[in-house]
């Protein structure tokens, strides 16, 4: 989702007429997002565990994805901030994941483990990344925007649905 939002951003904004400031300046926020608050997340994760930090990644990328379809293409700030909650939960998300995938298994099996996830993840961003310019052209940035939404409600369904059977087996109420 992050992916095929990210892509076409700066080629939806020059577009509409932005320039190469303003492209900057709105994937500089997608960046910060991304990357300079991992210390921060990776502290979160610490704290609580990966399950609620990577729910909280997952609300964030679906709201800057619709955030993103609805933006007008005029205006920088609801794009900058679109593409910051993407990036920021891509953040969330990886961080957690990574902390989570790799709890309890000895060094040769993390290798292995976070090598073949690794080639699953790069091999569905290229996919994405190959194929958002083709989504756009057919469709268009705002419906490629809710497709990049709509493809996280599918973690948060399987999270959910998850959750609800271990704590239902473990006969503990539900935790909103």
């Amino acid at each position: 989702a992050m992916i095929l939002i990210m892509t076409m951003t700066p080629l939806h904004i020059s577009a509409h007429g932005h320039g190469l400031t303003t492209v900057g300046l709105i994937m500089i926020a997608h960046f910060a997002g991304m990357f300079a608050l991992a210390p921060a997340i990776g502290g979160i994760v610490g704290k609580f565990g990966a399950a609620r930090p990577i729910l909280a990644g997952l609300c964030l990328l679906a709201t800057g994805a619709v955030i993103g379809a609805v933006a007008p293409p005029a205006s920088g700030v609801l794009l900058s901030v679109a593409l910051l909650f993407v990036g920021l939960g891509w953040s969330f998300g990886f961080v957690a994941g990574s902390a989570l995938l790799t709890r309890g298994l000895s060094y040769s099996q993390r290798v292995r483990l976070q090598g073949s996830v690794d080639t699953l993840v790069w091999s569905a961003s290229a996919l994405a990344s190959l194929s958002s310019g083709i989504l756009v052209d057919e469709f268009g940035f705002a419906t490629l925007c809710l497709l990049g939404g709509v493809l996280v409600l599918a973690p948060m369904a399987l999270i959910a649905h998850k959750r609800a059977a271990v704590e239902s087996s473990m006969g503990a109420p539900a935790v909103p």
